[in-house]
This record gives structure tokens, sequence and C-alpha cells, in this order.
């Protein structure tokens, strides 16, 4: 189930508001009086949305971007940690213990996380992520104190900081993708060193496909599930039963926090990661990746009626930023398509009622080639060429990353090169055991 969340915490790294933009855009969420969607011209919005993310694996979603926040993320070399209720350093930094000074600003409460984004706190379990992190780090700092004590606080923050970035690279490209994508897919976007989005990035495009970000990356959407085995206290033996999606949601910071007034969270609701590593219990693993969602994603908390049905709100994105359609896509991957056949079996025959058989919306078309070429294990071929093609080109794109970073004859980075000491840090288990948080 970590997989759900460590590709939301990813797509919350690379991307930012890649899918809308009120200055120069209709509102998706609004259709005119007549009913009708604008259907924007690519050209138009290629012009006029911006990534508000620096488009690679290099956490600025942890350590910031040079906004006023970034120096109060910190305190010397160390990322600050905020406390639970008992006082347990398991919960994010909060705006009541760090700027206080600050709440009451417009959508700034007690309870709102002081982190570089704030969208890591949406729900409990990114949000635990992202505390993993901040903990990971911390726990670098405190093998360079003994093994690199001569560094000053600024040099071992960025000690610290590259080698949390270089770990958590590694982990997307030789655990993370290999867990969500076809194997063969897969060793295709390796061996041709991700060529198409190399071909995409050097047109001028940018660098963040919106076929990625508004269609392919949204398949976590659907192994989602509707609750949670979480700790000892919500789980089967639990006298409070699975923690629901409300209760994670309910369980940040934010207006409607279940913990504003004292701004931490309670120690009954810290995460228990192992839970989330299984692979063999259908109450712990993530839901499969098809074309059903999880009970309550249809009744999301939102103001607009019609967006709170989650498939709605990614279907009618991909219509007003113009998407292409899943056989435009088709036809630039090698991978065999959906038949007629298997496209018409889709909630009996809606798609070829709607006319969509030969312009099936990707993200869709995406789930259902999951559902049916893999059984719900991973992607198929063409989602996880898609996937691929992003998270390993970025890699290639950024010379700091793994792949220009090896030492001796090595040309990639890999976690032995650390020298954290103990063995590598090449796992999940072993990232988040590192951190202090299991």
């Amino acid at each position: 189930a970590i997989l759900t969340y460590f590709g939301q915490f990813i797509d919350h790294d690379i991307t930012l508001n890649t899918d809308t933009d009120p200055a120069s855009l209709p509102d998706f969420s609004v259709a005119p009086d007549d009913g009708k969607l604008v259907l924007n011209d690519r050209a138009h919005v290629k012009a006029n949305i911006r990534n508000g993310r620096n488009p690679t694996l290099s956490l600025d979603s942890v350590y910031g971007d040079q906004s006023d926040r970034e120096e109060l993320l910190r305190d010397g070399a160390r990322m600050r940690i905020g406390e639970t209720d008992q006082g347990t350093p398991e919960d994010l930094p909060r705006f009541k213990a760090v700027a206080p000074d600050r709440i009451d600003d417009v959508d700034i409460f007690a309870s709102t996380a002081f982190i570089a984004d704030g969208r890591n706190d949406e729900n409990l379990i990114v949000a635990q992520l992202h505390l993993a992190f901040l903990r990971f780090h911390n726990a670098v700092v405190d093998h360079l104190d003994a093994a690199e004590h001569h560094l000053d606080p600024d040099r071992k923050f960025a000690r610290a900081r590259d080698l949390t970035t270089l770990h958590y690279q590694w982990l997307v490209a030789n655990v993370y993708l290999p867990a969500i994508c076809d194997q063969r897919a897969l060793d295709g976007v390796w061996q041709t060193g991700a060529d198409r989005h190399r071909n995409f990035v050097e047109s001028g495009s940018g660098q963040i496909p919106y076929e990625f970000s508004v269609a392919a990356f949204r398949f976590g959407h659907s192994m989602i599930r509707p609750e949670y085995v979480f700790n000892a206290n919500f789980g089967p033996d639990g006298r409070l039963g699975p923690a629901t999606l409300r209760e994670m949601f309910a369980f940040t910071g934010g207006e409607n926090s279940a913990f504003a007034e004292d701004a931490k969270l309670p120690k009954v609701w810290v995460i228990d990661w192992s839970n989330f590593l299984v692979s063999d219990d259908d109450a712990r693993t993530a839901r499969p990746t098809d074309t059903s969602l999880a009970d309550g994603l249809d009744r999301l908390d939102v103001t607009i009626d019609a967006l709170r049905v989650l498939p709605v709100r990614n279907l009618r994105r991909s219509y007003v930023l113009n998407i292409p359609t899943a056989q435009s896509v088709q036809a630039e991957v090698d991978a065999v398509p959906l038949s007629d056949k298997e496209l018409r079996g889709f909630g009996n025959g809606l798609l070829a009622d709607l006319g969509y058989l030969e312009n099936t919306p990707l993200w869709l078309y995406i789930l259902l080639e999951a559902e049916l070429r893999a059984g719900g294990k991973t992607l198929g071929p063409m989602g996880s060429t898609l996937v691929a093609e992003v998270l390993i080109g970025l890699l290639f794109q950024d010379k700091n990353s793994i792949l220009h970073r090896g030492t001796g004859k090595a040309a990639s980075w890999v976690p032995s090169d650390a020298g954290l000491g103990g063995s590598p840090i090449d796992s999940f288990e072993k990232f988040l055991r590192f951190a202090g948080v299991m």
C-alpha cells in the first residue's frame, strides 16, 4: 500500500498546477450557462499553463524552492520536526510552533503544516511519509556528526540533502517503477535512455507532458483503499476498527482539521509502516490498478457538486485541457492496443454508446489496459511506457541525478556508495528504519 502514497509524493515533487491556470483558461470546474465545457486549443494550453514545481526528482517539495519559508524549514543542519500530543517527534512541524505570527493569514491555521509543499499534509499517510523524509535527513546528519564532524552546519545540511535525494531517486528507479510497471515496457525505456522524453524536452515542449500529469500518473487513484489497517489502534484487532479515508483527511492540518485547536497529531494516529509494506494480505495491500475506485471517492468533500466524483474531475480536466486520446498516444507507443471487443466490454457497452471507441479518454484507457493486460497487478504496456518515460527521463535530464553520479567505473550511484554504515538502504523498509519511523 505504500506504493499508492509514494506515487502521490512523487507527483507533488515534480508537478504543481499543471492542469489549471484560472487567469488565462476557463475554470474546468464550472461549465458556461449553456452547460458545455470549453475545449481549449492545445497551443493555448501549452502557452498558458506552467509547472509550479522544479520538474526534477530533487525533493524541492521537502527542502523548498527559495521561498521565504525555506530558511525556517530547517534548524542548522537538521530539518524541523513536529511533536504529537504526547511529545514524541512523530508529526510534521506546524505553524503554531514554527511561525505563530502568521496564523490567521489566508488559509493558514494553527494546525497547518509548516512544510515546503502543503499538499503533503492533505492526507495522513502522505503526511507521515513526508515526515519520514525529514527524519531520514536528520538521521543522515546524525551520521555526519560522527563521521564528518568537521563540516559546518550549512555544508552538513547540503551533504545530508544530497544523500537523502540520491536515496529517493534510487527508490523511484529501482523499487517503485519495477513494482508498478510492465517489466518489458520498463526495460524498453531503460534501453533507449527514455528517448521519447528526451525528444519531448528538446522540442521545447517542457519537461512534464500533460499526458503524464493529467492522465497517466493519476492511475494511483484506483489503488486507494476505502480503509486501512493503520496501526494497533485502527485495524482488525484494534478497538476502533480500520482507519477510513475520511479519517485520513481529518487528521491533517487546515480548516477542517480534527486537531486544529492544539495543532498536534494525537499519538494514537502515528502510522505503523509495517502494515503498508506487506504484499500478501488483501486487507493491507493497495487496490488493483483497474477501472474500479474505492467507495468514498465518489463523495469528495468539495463545494462544487460536479466535482465530488473523482473520475468526473479527471475526465473533465482531460477534456478541457485537450489531452490526446488514447488512440492518438497508442500510435506512438510500442504496445498492442486494446481490441474493439475489449473496449466495448467496459461498462456494458458504455464507450460504444457514447462514441468513444475510437476516441477513448486516456486516463480511463490506461486503467482498463492495466485491468485487462496485467490483471491490475501493474500498469499495462502503454501506461507503463508513459510513466517510465517521464520518471526515468527526468533522471537522465538531471546531471546531478543518480544516473550521473557513480563512483569508480560505475556510471550510476547506488546506495552502497552512501557510506552510511550497515547494509545499503535499498528498500522502503530500510529507508523507513534508517529514518527511525519504523
